[in-house]
């Protein structure tokens, strides 16, 4: 039930944010026997949205009548009205659909479908788009509506009936008969809505377990698919294979189109290839990957199976395959053995490509806890979510973080990982109860990791809740200090870990310097003052007067004409830093300047405060992401976003999807996470950079931590 409302939430999330751009409009011509509520159904709007700008229908409509329809999108869907005797399943067969994806369609069917009742059976194939108005869209439906993938329904060959003892749950039912929670609330639709009763006696499906085995197709010969040719000179490393697949012919294919070939395969022979080029790739077989010529009768069945990598993967990674498998055809496959030593000799802080060491290929499964909330949205009124998304940011910032996991788990099919997701809603904050019910009643035993939840107490909780299967559990927002269990990762690094980098940055360079400390009054800032000075034994300290004002001759006394003065200011009163860097860029005429900060909090970024002051003075600050502006323009993540979706990713967005990817390509480097955390090297991505050590208290903290310099022009670099 929770996926299916997610789905749903998620839908209306992308159809709020688009309505914010643009409303367009379709004509339809009513066709006989359709009603206002039929039409409205089919382009997915509401009836008052159709009466608003058609006010006249409100006296009823008539065949050839041409209507005004509001839409946010130019998806339009098969709409069917339910006889006596129909199911939902009976549906999803009729319409060649699965039950789920009408339930997505259709949230209020979960409640059970009546006769005459108007449901979506699936979407309109999309056609010619000359007639069509232009739709403002910004691309995030296509990714996720993948959310609405799920396993074919198994086919039910019977039942068996279970009474309910006292002190049992779904959970524990469901693995005493090896089915879902889920399987049995869709065939005892009354236990979405009411509690699991003593002596209840409800319905286990049994299912047909026969497997699917996937029939080869057919595909065209070399020389139906060979229609021009062109020359190819054979280069250092090239092997048969590697030329075959780059021009998608099978090795025996490429020998008919060369029968003169000599058979030592020279450097610098030239042969005779198709011109086309099937597969582009810029190496034919990359690090950790090889060629696999396919056997005689081999299926992708029997090829599945022996090899033991997932069909999704095999597809991405040999797109070709669409078409079919023949025999001779040369495949990329993942090596089955990779030596993991192979991190011995990485130095300390070194930038480390998982990819080049990937071994582990069985399918991970991956847990998200977000705050959703969902049971406080009214999931067929497309204004209710628009409310709410502008009155909770953390709803807003839970769609764009799990957008960006779920690119992260596409992106990771092209390296031979395929990944489960499990996606729960974690609602609110502080929500103890609640989280261990849904622990109990759902299997996170066999999970490979959970990322979430977002609040420091729900992680807390969570991580106590698995630390009895060891279930690795990453905290993705926040950085406050936790209670500390083994098995709890911290991604986001935590204050100490700024400071040391900055302090650590300035130490190598201090000697000759004029060290300047500008720390505000209060005992929140007593324990970074103290470090400061104990680092910084010969720094000199601005005095600040009553309401932490700095006058211009305390800062005179304190700042040297002769040296090159380092001034650490550290503060989030707003007040304070208006005051102190109008002072210091006034002075940065006379004097040479930079500005340093342990904490560039959001105080730093109110408009009272001048980013030219903080170019000038070249302020330097540790960050857990990067913020240079070039980022934005030359990371193929953002720029493959931008191409897609037309817009850049925001930030939730790319920390989503840099710490799913690196989970899954540490899943993929070694046997679990805690063997791929004592690995040294640090992992960096896209805004985002990990290594994980050991905390001597429990658990693993991330240490990986960004030095950012304001440069001039107001620009921003990475400086480390």
């Amino acid at each position: 039930m929770i996926m299916k409302n997610l789905i749903v939430f998620l839908i209306l999330c992308v159809l709020t944010i688009n309505s914010a751009f643009a409303q367009n409009y379709k004509s339809h011509k009513v066709l006989k026997g359709e009603n206002v509520y039929r039409i409205a159904k089919q382009y997915n709007t509401t009836v008052d949205a159709i009466l608003s700008i058609n006010p006249n229908a409100k006296d009823g409509i008539k065949e050839g009548e041409i209507l005004a329809i509001p839409v946010t999108g130019d998806q339009q869907y098969k709409i069917h009205e339910v006889a006596d005797g129909d199911t939902v399943f009976s549906l999803a067969k009729q319409y060649n659909t699965t039950v789920q994806n009408i339930y997505g369609l259709n949230p209020d069917a979960v409640n059970g479908i009546k006769a005459g009742q108007i449901l979506r059976v699936g979407k309109v194939e999309k056609k010619d788009p000359v007639n069509d108005v232009e739709i403002n869209e910004d691309g995030k439906l296509d990714v996720l509506d993948s959310l609405k993938t799920v396993p074919v329904e198994p086919k039910v060959i019977g039942y068996k009936t279970h009474k309910v003892k006292r002190k049992e749950t779904l959970f524990g039912i469901s693995k005493e008969y090896g089915v879902t929670v889920e399987d049995i609330k869709r065939h005892n639709k009354r236990l979405y809505s009411e509690q699991l009763q003593k002596k209840d006696k409800i319905r286990i499906p049994i299912y047909d377990e026969t497997p699917v085995v996937a029939t080869p197709v057919e595909t065209p010969s070399g020389s139906d698919r060979v229609s021009s040719t062109t020359t190819y000179i054979i280069k250092p490393k090239d092997t048969r294979y590697s030329i075959a697949r780059r021009h998608g012919l099978t090795v025996s294919e490429l020998e008919s189109l060369n029968p003169n070939l000599d058979p030592s395969f020279p450097i610098g022979a030239e042969i005779t290839v198709p011109s086309a080029i099937f597969v582009p790739l810029e190496e034919t077989v990359k690090p950790g990957f090889e060629l696999y010529e396919v056997q005689p009768k081999e299926t992708i069945y029997s090829l599945l199976t022996r090899l033991k990598i997932p069909a999704d993967s095999l597809f991405k990674m040999n797109p070709y395959l669409k078409d079919g498998l023949k025999a001779g055809a040369v495949l990329v496959i993942p090596k089955r053995a990779v030596d993991t030593t192979n991190f011995a000799g990485v130095e300390e802080n070194e930038i480390v490509d998982l990819k080049n060491k990937l071994y582990n290929f069985k399918t991970k499964k991956l847990g998200v806890m977000l705050p959703f909330n969902l049971e406080k949205l009214n999931f067929e009124e497309v204004s209710e979510t628009e409310d709410y998304l502008k009155k909770r940011q953390s709803a807003r910032i839970a769609v764009d973080f799990y957008q960006g996991v779920q690119l992260a788990v596409d992106s990771v099919k092209s390296l031979g990982i395929s990944t489960e997701l499990f996606v729960y809603d974690t609602k609110q904050n502080k929500n103890e109860s609640y989280l261990k019910k849904l622990i109990a009643e759902n299997n996170f035993e066999v999970l490979d990791a959970v990322i979430g939840p977002m609040y420091t107490s729900n992680v807390e909780t969570v991580v106590r809740e698995l630390k009895k299967y060891n279930t690795p559990v990453f905290s993705p927002i926040s950085k406050k200090d936790t209670e500390s269990f083994n098995n709890f990762f911290q991604t986001r690094p935590g204050d100490k870990m700024l400071q040391d980098k900055l302090i650590s940055y300035m130490k190598k360079d201090s000697t000759d310097k004029n060290i300047v400390l500008i720390v505000q009054q209060g005992a929140k800032f007593d324990s970074l003052r103290n470090r400061l000075k104990t680092v910084f034994p010969l720094a000199k300290i601005a005095k600040l007067q009553e309401g932490n004002y700095l006058y211009e001759v305390d800062l005179n006394k304190v700042l040297d004409k002769d040296r090159k003065n380092w001034v650490i200011l550290e503060s989030d009163d707003v007040a304070m830093i208006s005051n102190v860097t109008p002072f210091l860029n006034a002075k940065a005429e006379s004097h040479q300047i930079t500005l340093f900060t342990t904490d560039k909090n959001s105080a730093f970024d109110d408009d009272s405060i001048s980013n030219e002051h903080l170019s000038k003075l070249h302020l330097h600050y540790p960050s857990v992401d990067k913020e240079s502006d070039e980022v934005s323009e030359t990371d193929s993540f953002v720029k493959n976003y931008k191409a897609k979706y037309g817009v850049a990713p925001n930030k939730y967005i790319v920390r989503g999807f840099d710490i799913a990817y690196d989970v899954l390509l540490r899943l993929g480097t070694a046997e679990d996470l805690y063997q791929a955390a004592n690995f040294r090297g640090t992992t960096e991505y896209n805004e985002n950079k990990f290594d994980y050590m050991k905390d001597e208290n429990g658990g693993f903290y991330n240490k990986a931590v960004y030095l950012i310099k304001f440069n001039d022009n107001l620009e921003l670099s990475v400086i480390e």
